[in-house]
């Protein structure tokens, strides 16, 4: 909940999101040595808002436009899920049915998304993104098994 929260208090606060590629802080080589197999770790542990994390990454340090890193982020969502994806269907820990499922209205999902970002564009994504970031992290810390919540909790 906590890196959500950070994740919409950057959007919320960040002037840089007017459309146009800045300058990239780092090299592309350096992005996908660190990064990406960082914010894959936390994808293959926890899972949620780790599309946002790539988007705050790409905008961040690559200087990406916001649409720019929403396509950017969908290729290193999906070979990061392709990667948990083996290790969970190999070790026995998954659904097929119930996952086959979920791929087919995932992907009717992301259809229209990203025709909805191409057509929108940042002024539309930034308050969604922000939102969305915000019901997550909300989300997480009314879960009675999250450890944040039974921190917070055992002082009430």
């Amino acid at each position: 909940p906590i890196l959500l929260l950070s994740v919409a208090t950057y959007f919320v606060f960040s002037p840089n999101l007017d459309g146009r590629e800045k300058r990239a802080k780092i090299s592309r080589t350096l992005f996908l040595l660190t990064f990406v197999p960082l914010i894959g770790f936390y994808d293959g542990i926890f899972g949620p808002g780790t599309g946002s994390f790539f988007m705050v990454a790409f905008v961040l340090m690559l200087g990406s436009t916001l649409v720019n890193a929403i396509a950017e982020t969908k290729l290193a969502n999906f070979a990061s899920n392709i990667g948990s994806f083996a290790i969970f269907a190999f070790s026995g820990e998954m659904q097929v049915v119930l996952g086959l499922l979920m791929a087919v209205g995932a992907f009717i999902g992301a259809q229209l998304g990203a025709r909805f970002a191409v057509k929108y564009g940042g002024k539309v994504i930034r308050p969604l993104l922000i939102v969305m970031s915000v019901a997550m992290a909300i989300k997480l810390l009314l879960e009675p098994s999250n450890p944040l919540s039974q921190w917070v909790l055992q002082w009430f």
